[in-house]
């Protein structure tokens, strides 16, 4: 994957997954992100399901000029971007009538109605208060480096709601933290915070940078986990090389970024084909807790369960069975099943089902093939089955979904 600077004057180069196939453009990739690397996966998956090939221009080549240059030459159905930066990502009036959806798109002047997909940030915080009670901790506290962040405003006020509904109050602490590079000498004006902690406090960073901050903190105010205290921080985000070791030891709210793709995709197709969905912004529930050594003290991840979750979403509509997928992987399958749900919070067939109804609502949304190929493309074993189980979840049959799906969008993703 290849893309040029707009500084060396070289037009963006692409990649190109069919040449002849409708194009949906991802504007802002940056090389080396996990991140970008998983949400393009599910800009992929619905592209794939709706015959269309995705090119990528890069952040450093997404300047005005060069989107105008590629827009034309390339007249895609819609574009998905990036926006790292508010200051220097494409604003929407960049991509003139083209439909674009944008990440997290920030509440400010000249991007206050584009469309995006952002984050259940309340269920994030509903999350990591769970995994913060199985500890049974005495007291719970939060913190934050981003004080005026939509996010981060939302994750502090339902993780104080959660701890008032358990009977808990929740002092929240704010410490500015600029960059990555300030953190490890800031880190240092934590450790008054961390010695000030009562006993058994459990503690949620709002994000997985602020985690950090605290654990530096923790380490340097001799504190220590799980019987001194926990720690719960967000985003399941690569660790720059110098801080992995400590990463490694912090439990973390992971995203659904390969969801988040899909989502933004689906959304432009709904914009493009339609006029646009009901809402504006297009939410998703957080993945899974990948439990470290803050909130259990003995160091136990979850690779399996999120290995599992990508096998399910390769597989799922080509007949995959939880005996099939429990057995590729270590253990009982009735550890494996028990693993899956705590780290889930869903079983493993929950989630196969999820899979295979999401695919059905493309065809249904997208193509005009009889429900019989739809429920057989879905992975279902017959059509009465795909019928029953699509109304139960729906509440509606596929042919009268697919009616009204036809006269209206929907951005939300089915519970």
């Amino acid at each position: 994957m290849t893309h040029s600077s707009a500084q060396s004057g070289r037009k963006p180069v692409f990649v190109r997954d069919a040449e002849t196939a409708p194009a949906i453009l991802y504007v802002g990739f940056v090389p080396g992100s996990g991140m970008d690397a998983v949400r393009i996966a599910g800009v992929r998956r619905y592209a794939a399901a709706r015959g269309w090939r995705v090119e990528t221009l890069g952040s450093d080549a997404a300047s005005p000029a060069s989107l105008r240059d590629v827009l034309a030459r390339l007249r895609p159905v819609g574009c998905v971007a990036e926006c790292w930066s508010p200051e220097t990502a494409p604003r929407p009036a960049f991509f003139g009538r083209v439909p674009v959806v944008f990440f997290e798109p920030p509440d400010r002047p000249g991007w206050r109605k584009a469309r995006g997909v952002a984050c259940d940030e309340s269920a994030v915080a509903r999350m990591a208060f769970r995994e913060l009670s199985d500890g049974r901790p005495e007291s719970f506290a939060a913190l934050s480096f981003f004080k005026d962040e939509r996010w981060s405003r939302e994750r502090i006020d339902a993780f104080r709601e959660c701890c008032r509904k358990a009977g808990f109050d929740c002092p929240v602490s704010y410490f500015k933290v600029g960059s990555y590079e300030e953190l490890p000498v800031r880190a240092a004006d934590l450790v008054p915070w961390a010695e000030a902690l009562p006993p058994h406090c459990a503690v949620f960073a709002v994000n997985d940078f602020c985690a950090l901050g605290a654990a530096r903190a923790l380490a340097g105010a001799g504190r220590t986990y799980p019987r001194s205290v926990t720690l719960v921080g967000a985003d399941g985000v690569e660790i720059d090389d110098r801080d992995k070791a400590l990463a490694a030891t912090i439990s973390t709210v992971r995203l659904d970024f390969e969801l988040a793709g899909f989502l933004a995709a689906k959304t432009v197709a709904e914009i493009a084909e339609q006029g646009g969905p009901v809402c504006r912004i297009a939410t998703f529930p957080p993945l899974m807790v990948e439990r470290r050594k803050s909130t259990r003290g003995y160091g136990r991840r979850e690779p399996h369960i999120l290995n599992a979750i990508e096998m399910i979403r390769r597989e799922a509509c080509d007949g995959l069975s939880v005996a099939r997928l429990a057995a590729r992987f270590p253990g009982t399958r009735r550890l494996f099943e028990m693993r899956f749900r705590e780290a889930a919070g869903h079983s493993a067939l929950d989630e196969i089902l999820n899979v295979r109804l999401a695919r059905a609502m493309e065809l249904l949304s997208g193509t005009r093939m009889p429900v019989s190929a739809i429920s057989h493309l879905s992975g279902f074993s017959g059509e009465w089955e795909f019928w029953h189980f699509f109304r139960k979840r729906t509440g509606v049959s596929p042919g009268r979904f697919r009616r009204e799906r036809r006269q209206s969008g929907s951005c939300n993703y089915f519970s």
